[in-house]
């Protein structure tokens, strides 16, 4: 039970109920779809969700890696929505190469971006499902925001 001082009366208290019920990883906030990136396969040797080849997690093995995925979903009125990401495409500072895929009932997933990421990372896809932004570490190991068209990549 709601505390009476924690009561609203009115279509603000309406809405700030709402976006308070609001299911976590579909933030309607302003900005857009959250993502946050989590370990889901460690030391994977098949990728569950298809996104990365056996071969492209034998060759992180091969270099010396244990081969882990980290995963983020969402799901949109345009579709599902899969964040996924490996460690085994990281620069210097940590950045690692992510696939956003969307998948729709009965079509084949389509890939959308390839954005940069910390690993286990965090990136908002705007509210018309068109931009990508996150948060990036430049060459000199400063902090930047970082954004990513969205669409079909061929």
């Amino acid at each position: 039970m709601i505390p009476s001082h924690l009561l609203f009366t009115g279509t603000v208290a309406a809405g700030i109920v709402f976006a308070a019920l609001a299911p976590a990883g579909q933030s309607h906030a302003q900005q857009g779809y959250a993502f946050q990136l989590q370990r889901t396969t460690p030391d994977a040797r098949h990728d569950p969700d298809g996104v990365w080849s056996d071969d492209d997690l034998a060759f992180i093995r091969q270099q010396g890696q244990m081969p882990t995925i980290y995963t983020a979903r969402i799901t949109t009125p345009s579709g599902e929505w899969l964040l996924s990401q490996t460690n085994g495409d990281c620069n210097m500072q940590g950045m690692c190469t992510a696939l956003l895929i969307l998948k729709k009932p009965g079509a084949s997933p389509v890939t959308m971006a390839n954005p940069q990421l910390p690993l286990g990372g965090t990136a908002m896809l705007s509210l018309n499902y068109k931009k990508l932004a996150t948060k990036e570490v430049d060459q000199s190991g400063r902090p930047f925001d970082g954004s990513y068209d969205v669409a079909p990549i061929r």
